[in-house]
């Protein structure tokens, strides 16, 4: 409602009161004069007395419609907002609340949520009775809180105040799902009247992903009208933590092992006016065990880094020490540790900190698939390819790897509980059955290595991996034999995987020679060149599975083109042995299992057999948080929108690991954003139909909202209410003219002259 309509409509009510007025006035009695032919006049008038009054009445009646006909067409918006003209109760708001990640950024004292609760109160403050209201939460998954809509304003009012927000991206695309399943559906009430989607958002990149378009969802949508809050042109600096590596994702505690001192990796990322500037940020790692207080750590290390105007991301190396007596106490008999990372507090406060699982193992459980060898050990010129991986896997009696063999023709689910890794030098022996068994211990987090088998010409088996790894990996049928040996190449490709040994590898690969090999002539998408031959091909590769759906899970497949055995390469017998399938096993591993970490915004996998996700109590926002159920598929029944650290349990109550879910760095982007170029982009989810209005933010245009939004959709003038005033003008014009009896016809004349 604007005051220009209030006024006329005022003026134009009072205007009428014109014509009674000047009609009164000229029926003053004024002094009578007598004269002789006035007795005449008055009996005339008294014979034509009741005519002549109806007709002025009529003419009043007339001239004082016209006049109010023309108030009641320039007020029209505040006659509908009584609800005169029928248009104040077929109205229904719609709000759309960004409470993501980036709505928690602070400017000042209060967040950008804070703002859009205050602009939503005051936009609910201006409605009228017969108005309603519905609410949907954007924090990823878009969350409908009130829908269809309700006629409690004051309760609509009440849950927008009480938005909790969350650590994950704002989902515009499932909120405008949720609105057409109210609107839209075949199957649902339609509403009456107009629909307005009001979208309170600062829209900035980490809310407002314009690079990728919205999809029609609200265009078969009849009448609807999008509003929302101009983006903010205020600026703000953000310094977020985008990952945590340590240089080992699987620790051994074996006698020979690692131990717990290593590097840890923190990748940090600065958005908005953040870039443009010079500074520092500190960052602090902890190790804690679940259940212990931050006050009970493992161990903690800090560094630092500097950052250069312009530079947008950096790397911390953190060198944590776990290795003293007073550790090993603390985490005796924990099956996992996790590393916290923080840097200090900024504009967002939830992506300054992450979480990363890392497990702790005393023996890595490792299966050889091959026949068992009976009777006293071999000569070295008889040794197996079986026996070699045995070698370099366990040089000593004090190697933190546990070794189990499993025969080809009996791989089961109970032979391979308990395994982290298998490596199959004779896969011609396995069965389709094995192959499937092999299959879900892969998809499970298991890592599974296959080399040729050195006995065989036809290499038929590459049939039943392929069937159960997906017709992307295929192989060679028959080995190709190198005339002039092939050795690998001087300089090879820096892996995850074999990273550890990067620096040495061009010394430990030059000796190496090689005689036959059994190509890979496809691999699927993504996967990782580990060691190239001297002509570039690949000589042994790791890639994930593909899941039925197109993604990539859990697990790793790694294929090495050469059986270890000498007849195919002097691998073996040379320096590069030991170290190669120490790293290919230990880093392989914890690349296959990954760090059960995910990021907060939807349904999260769990470790396998786990029932239910128990929060950590060193996250003081979850100690009194609920536990989360998991369903079949390993994954959350609930979505997960606050980051935290959760211990997996099975349906006995047993530890199953820890699983970590952090705030999503994509969604804690500051940077601003053009109006144009969110309005197109907001302009998809009508089809490009009607562009978006933008609702002013200061409080007189949000208190003002409700004629805002009745006047972007209607004319401030009523078309049919002016023509029915011209209607009346004109035929008070004609009544005016016939009761004046201008037309009547003149009196009959005599010879000429008048009667």
């Amino acid at each position: 409602m604007t005051f220009i309509n209030l006024g006329l409509a005022i003026a134009g009510a009072a205007a009428v009161t014109i014509p009674i007025i000047i009609h009164l006035l000229f029926r003053r009695r004024r002094k009578p004069v007598m004269w002789g032919a006035m007795r005449f006049l008055m009996e005339a008038y008294r014979k034509q007395r009741r005519r002549l009054t109806l007709e002025q009445m009529l003419l009043l009646a007339a001239r004082c419609l016209v006049i109010l006909l023309l108030a009641m067409a320039l007020g029209r918006p505040v006659l509908e907002r009584a609800g005169v003209l029928g248009a104040g109760s077929a109205r229904t708001l719609y709000f759309l609340v960004d409470n993501s990640l980036a709505s928690t950024a602070l400017a000042g004292e209060s967040s950008a949520l804070d703002a859009h609760k205050d602009a939503a109160a005051k936009i609910l403050a201006s409605l009228g009775p017969s108005d309603r209201a519905g609410f949907i939460a954007l924090g990823a998954p878009a969350q409908p809180v009130v829908t269809p809509a309700s006629s409690n304003l004051a309760a609509v009012s009440d849950l927008i105040r009480d938005l909790e927000p969350t650590d994950g991206p704002a989902d515009f695309v499932g909120a405008a799902d949720a609105l057409r399943a109210v609107l839209g559906s075949d199957d649902a009430e339609a509403p009456e009247g107009d629909q307005i989607v009001v979208l309170l958002s600062d829209f900035r990149t980490g809310s407002a992903d314009t690079a990728a378009p919205l999809p029609p969802s609200l265009a078969t949508i009849e009448g609807i009208q999008l509003f929302a809050l101009a983006p903010t042109e205020e600026t703000l600096g953000n310094v977020q933590i985008v990952s945590v590596d340590p240089l080992r994702p699987v620790v051994l505690t074996g006698s020979s092992g690692a131990g717990l001192g290593d590097q840890v990796s923190v990748r940090l990322r600065r958005t908005g006016s953040a870039i443009g500037e010079s500074g520092v940020s500190s960052v602090r790692v902890t190790a804690v065990t679940p259940g212990a207080g931050l006050n009970d750590r493992i161990a903690s290390a800090q560094a630092e880094v500097r950052w250069s105007p312009g530079q947008s991301e950096a790397t911390a190396s953190v060198a944590l020490n776990m290795i003293d007596g007073e550790a090993s106490a603390a985490r005796q008999g924990a099956s996992a540790i996790s590393l916290i990372a923080e840097i200090d507090r900024d504009a967002l406060g939830a992506d300054n900190v992450f979480r990363r699982p890392l497990d702790i193992k005393s023996k890595l459980g490792v299966a050889i698939i091959d026949r068992r060898r009976f009777g006293a050990a071999p000569t070295v010129d008889r040794l197996s390819p079986g026996d070699w991986i045995r070698l370099a896997l366990a040089p000593t009696d004090e190697a933190p790897i546990d070794i189990l063999e499993i025969e080809p023709t009996a791989i089961d689910a109970p032979s391979l509980a308990g395994v982290a890794c298998a490596l199959a030098p004779r896969p011609d022996l396995i069965t389709s059955d094995g192959w499937r068994r092999l299959r879900l211990f892969v998809d499970a987090g298991g890592m599974l290595v296959i080399f040729p088998p050195a006995t065989t010409e036809l290499h038929l088996w590459s049939d039943g991996f392929a069937e159960n790894f997906g017709s992307d990996w295929r192989i060679a049928r028959e080995a190709t034999e190198h005339e002039q040996l092939r050795t690998l190449a001087k300089e090879q490709p820096r892996t995850p995987i074999l990273n550890l040994i990067s620096d040495e590898l061009a010394d430990l690969v030059r000796p190496v020679t090689i005689s036959r090999t059994v190509a890979i002539e496809e691999a699927p998408a993504g996967t990782q060149e580990l060691l190239l031959l001297d002509d570039g091909s690949p000589w042994a590769v790791a890639g994930a599975p593909d899941l039925a759906d197109g993604e990539t899970g859990r697990g790793l497949v790694v294929y090495v083109t050469s059986a270890p055995a000498l007849d195919w390469t002097d691998l073996p017998a040379k320096p590069l042995m030991v170290p190669l399938m120490q790293e290919l096993v230990r880093q392989g591993v914890g690349q296959a299992q990954g760090a059960w970490a995910s990021v907060a915004g939807g349904r999260i996998a769990t470790p396998s057999r786990t029932a239910q996700l128990e929060p950590v109590s060193l996250d003081a926002l979850l100690d009194d948080a609920p536990s989360l159920v998991v369903d079949a598929s390993g994954r959350t029944i609930d979505a997960i929108r606050k980051s935290g650290l959760f211990t997996a349990r099975d349906e006995r109550g047993a530890s199953r690991g820890l699983v970590a879910v952090n705030a999503d760095a994509g969604a804690g982007r500051t940077d601003v954003q053009a109006p144009g170029v969110v309005q197109r982009w907001l302009a998809g989810l009508s089809g490009g139909a009607g562009e978006v209005a933008w609702i002013d933010r200061d409080e007189d245009a949000l208190a003002g909202f409700a004629a805002t939004a009745d006047e972007s959709r209607n004319s401030p003038v009523s078309l049919p209410l002016l023509l029915a005033a011209l209607v009346i003008a004109l035929l008070e014009t004609v009544m005016a003219r016939y009761f004046s009896h201008a037309f009547q016809s003149a009196p009959a004349s005599i010879g000429g002259q008048p009667a």
